[in-house]
Parts: C-alpha cells; structure tokens; sequence
C-alpha cells in the first residue's frame, strides 16, 4: 500500500495485557498467526501475553501487533530484567510504508523506558531490518537458567538479537533466559 492510500496517519496504542479487551486481543492473535503461519506454535502467542502490547490501527482495523514481555535473563554471572519482544506483525497490505518501522520504535522506546535487556527472536529474512534499527545478533552461547543441560551455539532456528547490548551484554558471551512452555527463544 502507498502512502498516499493511507487516508489518516495510523495511530499507535499502547496497552498492557489485562486491559486488552477480548475483540482486540483476538484480532491480534489472527494478525500474528497469519504472518507466521504454520511457524506460529499454540504457545506462541500466549508468549506474547503478560507484558505491553503496541498495537497499530488505521482507523478502527489494526494492521500491526507487537509485544514486550517481562523475562529473565542472566549473562556473565549477572542476572538481568529481559523484555523480550513477541508476535511482531504488521498486515501486508502496509509493508514496505515504514509502519513496521513505526512499530518497532515504540516497542524499543518501551524496552529503554522499562531500563530492560531487549532480546528477540527474528526470522532469518528479518534480520537485516532488525540490525538497521541497533539489534545485535548473539553470536555466543545460549541456554536456559537452571538447566542442568549445557548451553549451545544457536542453530538454524535462533537468531536470537540483543538491543544495543554494548555495555551491558558481550553478544559473543553466553546468554540464559528463564524457560517456559513451548520454544525458549
């Protein structure tokens, strides 16, 4: 969609968990879920559950969904309050109009105001747009706090990104997170 096709300028909301409604939480769930398809897993979006949503509407439709969850995360033998970014989806009919982008900002302005670690996991084909904004792919180990299994080298399916780590995080280092039903990253 262009810009000229966008008749008002899309307004962001921003919404903890429990004061979102039931409809909206809905329509969010179905805009994440058709953005990732069959990759989205049942425990994925109540991943995205518990923290702040950032939602986009244009109008009355929202077009875009992104979560900041609280997590732990310990690095270096210190232990961090993580927001972990959940269920970034933007309708397609607006990609490519800076609205992810718009997005992902409020999202970030969150996780700086929360004094957070932000931590996502991307798509691979998603990193580029990631990096661009200060997103730091983990190069190092990762595994979870008080598995008694040793931390690995991130595989094909983690591309696990840290926001603007550079003085709290070594992205070359090893990184915990608590566990939880479903998918660790």
């Amino acid at each position: 969609m262009s810009q000229e096709a966008i008749q008002q300028e899309p307004r962001l909301e921003s919404v903890i968990t429990d004061d979102l409604g039931d409809a909206d939480a809905h329509t969010c769930e179905g805009l994440v879920r058709g953005a990732f398809g069959e990759r989205f897993t049942p425990y994925d979006w109540q991943h995205a559950l518990g923290g702040t949503h950032v939602i986009l509407r244009d109008g009355d439709r929202i077009i875009g969904h992104a979560a900041v969850v609280p997590r732990l995360l310990h690095h270096g033998g210190d232990e961090f309050d993580g927001g972990f970014v959940e269920a970034v989806a933007l309708d397609p009919e607006f990609r490519g109009t800076g609205l992810g982008a718009r997005l992902m900002a409020a999202i970030e302005e969150q996780i700086e105001s929360d004094d957070v670690v932000g931590v996502l996991n991307s798509l691979p084909d998603a990193v580029g747009f990631y990096e661009r904004r200060g997103w730091v792919l983990w190069r190092g180990l990762l595994g979870g706090i008080g598995n008694t299994e040793e931390p690995t080298p991130p595989d094909e399916d983690d591309a696990v990104m840290v926001f603007r780590p550079e003085s709290r995080l070594d992205p070359d280092g090893t990184l915990l997170v608590n566990n939880r039903v479903g998918s660790r990253w």
